[in-house]
């Protein structure tokens, strides 16, 4: 009742530490088939972080039209002017003059020892705002004269206007559809302005809608692809995986292991690319209003490196035992609801509560500690944040007392610094979701990474029907991680159309013979031939068509009576498995079911008695009509008519075949051609029932013990 979790992933999970790019990788490779929809996401996702940029930027024109006469015209001309004379010039003053800041060295002004701190005025004492629009209009190449200097002390520079760039020139397209500087128009222009805001905010988060929905369809789709694989690798797996994995283990990874997966990619193809996009595009404007702001990266961006590291190889062991802690508390869950009659009848369900309890606290524990881990790195990041910005901001204010820059640049500094920390504290989880998506890609290809059954041999034999004989030769196994061998040097001869009975003490290796026969386990030594031909050589696809299994726990799937007994098959002949009912006295009982054999049966058929699901078992069998028939029988809880109708229909059914019996019934064994009797492992005898009453100590002890207490 304690499952534990036994799985490969303990062999075959990478060693502990940080990012393996490889597990990620494969798992990336899966979202190939999808790529249009990626990249087409992807491209959108680009055009939303260039438009949230825009929008952020429109704060500058606001803070212009707000607390500053100059405007927007004003401002668009004096950048133009001071770039197409190599100078910096500061926002117009109270005294209608503009005061330079800066002088480049190739510049007309330098030449002539203007400086930085001396004003630029016109030469016929026109306000300086008509000097600039003209200056800012002018064609390239026409020398003109201006006056520079301090107020008394002015000079006379020829300078000739450089080229307007690409950029600037946009800039005075823009601000031309606006109403000119006046203050009786600021509240119109302040409405453009707000009105194109609106849209680009708009038409942005449609983008990132539509973007997020390409992305998450392309990685919900790649995820579909990713289960499928791993569903249909985990059917070819061999038999002798699964003794060492646990079924909840293995259903945790379908289920929270590709969840994880799935969270990673998203935030991968989303947050992972949206939110560097929109901090590079908010730092480029930063860096362009002001340059020194790199400084701020400097500071912050090996601590937050550190963190992410760090925070990620946790976040990323923990996640490997919360999945593995998962896989415990479905085992556990799964245990209980299975027995529940048995719960139930032991008056066990606060016992069981109990247990469960402790395994769920189990879980309780891990997710607390992922809890812990991701809420520690985005407080962290914002206090980081803070911390520079305010310090950022101090300076800015004082760059604005000493008048070296201007309150509209200032607001618009601090709001692009202010939302440049948005993005980056969004990042602070992309590193922890990618690294919790990994532990689960690990846990996924650890089982996809299991060689799966094979024939073993490129040229693989395609068996027919059983012609001459089943030969078992010195045939020796051990289940993994078992002890003693459970077949030990077993040589026994089956001929065509022969019934066979296999007897022998629990334990005796009875099941287990029977299961190498479709090559559910291969022998450790010894070979098994198919009229001659080693099963090894044979495809199983072949090898496996010419068997009909009814095993010991008979199997009723979830569905319908009609699924259940063309089970398998791709084209379903109502007719034929109708008979196959008729022939297995199953039908009798599924035409009294509500829908008859559209009924849904519940699942594992627990809405069956134990006789009526092996009567299914052997109609699926007949329904099969495969030459060679193995009865693993378990009639031990069944009815006595119920076990009737199951060896009528046995025996019926056998004639012309090949037949296998694991038997527990004197009853049933009666009608073998040939017995054979096992212990530990071994053929000890082999004979008809009266032969071996004769002469087998063993089977006279079954006889008097098992057989006959069983069959009386």
């Amino acid at each position: 009742m304690n499952p534990k979790i036994l799985s490969a992933d303990d062999a075959h999970r990478a060693a502990p530490g940080g990012f393996r790019a490889r597990h990620f990788g494969r798992v990336v490779a899966f979202t190939k088939p999808y790529r249009r929809s990626l990249v087409l996401g992807l491209l959108i996702t680009v055009a939303f972080a260039g438009l949230h940029t825009v929008g952020i930027t429109a704060a500058f024109p606001v803070f212009k039209i707000l607390l500053e006469d100059e405007g927007l015209h004003g401002w668009v001309d004096r950048t133009v002017v001071g770039d197409r004379l190599g100078i910096d010039l500061a926002p117009l003053q109270e005294d209608d003059s503009v005061r330079i800041l800066r002088v480049e060295v190739d510049s007309p002004f330098h030449d002539a020892g203007i400086a930085p701190g001396d004003d630029l005025v016109d030469v016929d004492g026109r306000p300086i705002k008509l000097l600039l629009s003209e200056l800012a209009g002018a064609d390239t190449g026409t020398p003109r004269d201006v006056m520079a200097g301090r107020p008394g002390e002015t000079k006379r520079v020829t300078v000739e206007l450089r080229p307007i760039g690409t950029v600037l020139k946009a800039l005075q397209w823009a601000v031309s559809f606006l109403p000119p500087d006046a203050k009786e128009t600021r509240l119109q222009t302040l409405g453009y302005i707000l009105i194109v805001l609106v849209g680009i905010v708009v038409v942005s988060n449609v983008l990132r809608y539509i973007g997020e929905i390409l992305i998450a369809g392309a990685v919900l789709h790649a995820m579909l692809d990713l289960r499928d694989r791993l569903y249909v690798h985990t059917l070819h797996l061999p038999m002798s995986y699964f003794s060492g994995t646990q079924t909840s283990d293995l259903v945790t990874r379908f289920v929270q292991d590709i969840q994880e997966i799935q969270r990673g990619l998203v935030t991968l193809f989303g947050k992972a690319i949206r939110e560097p996009l929109r901090a590079m595009f908010l730092l480029g404007v930063a860096l362009l209003l002001d340059w020194r702001i790199t400084i701020m990266i400097i500071v912050i961006a090996p601590l937050a490196t550190v963190m992410f590291l760090a925070v990620g190889r946790k976040a990323k062991k923990a996640n490997r035992r919360l999945l593995q802690a998962y896989g415990n508390m479905i085992g556990a869950l799964t245990t209980s609801l299975q027995n529940l009659r048995v719960v139930k009848a032991y008056t066990a369900e606060e016992c069981e509560r109990a247990h469960l309890d402790v395994v769920d606290r189990r879980v309780l524990k891990e997710q607390l500690k992922l809890a812990r881990l991701d809420a520690f790195l985005s407080p962290m990041m914002e206090t980081l944040g803070v911390i520079a910005a305010s310090a950022f901001t101090v300076w800015l204010a004082g760059r604005v007392i000493d008048q070296t820059l201007s309150v509209p640049m200032f607001g618009t500094l601090s709001l692009t610094l202010a939302m440049l920390f948005d993005p980056l504290r969004k990042l602070s989880d992309v590193y922890v979701r990618i690294q919790r998506s990994t532990a689960g890609a690990e846990r996924i290809f650890s089982v996809l990474d299991q060689p799966v059954e094979t024939s073993g041999v490129v040229d693989a034999v395609t068996l027919a029907p059983l012609k001459e004989s089943i030969e078992l030769r010195g045939v020796s196994f051990t289940y993994p991680g078992g002890g003693a061998p459970a077949l030990n040097d077993v040589s026994i001869s089956i001929a065509k159309g022969e019934t066979v009975a296999i007897v022998g003490p629990n334990g005796c290796g009875k099941t287990t013979l029977v299961s190498l026969l479709p090559r559910l386990f291969d022998p450790d030594s010894g070979e098994i031939r198919y009229d001659g031909v080693e099963i090894r050589d044979a495809s199983l696809s072949s090898l496996r068509r010419q068997i009909g299994v009814v095993s010991q726990d008979a199997i009723v799937f979830a569905g319908t009576p009609l699924e259940n007994i063309a089970y398998g098959q791709a084209n379903v002949d109502r007719a034929r498995a109708e008979d196959a009912a008729r022939r297995a006295y199953a039908d009798e009982f599924i035409r009294n079911l509500p829908g008859g054999y559209e009924a849904v049966l519940g699942e594992r058929g627990t809405t069956l008695s134990g006789g009526e699901r092996q009567r299914i078992a052997i109609a699926r069998a007949i329904y099969r009509d495969a030459p060679i028939l193995i009865f693993d029988e378990a009639t031990s809880q069944i009815d006595s008519e119920s076990e009737l109708k199951i060896q009528t229909a046995l025996r019926e059914f056998a004639k012309g075949r090949t037949t296998i019996i694991v038997a527990h019934r004197l009853s049933t064994i009666q009608f073998a051609t040939r017995i054979i009797v096992m212990d530990a492992g071994r053929v000890i005898d082999s004979g008809s029932h009266k032969q071996l009453v004769e002469r087998c100590k063993l089977y006279q002890n079954l006889c008097e013990t098992q057989l006959v207490a069983q069959g009386t």
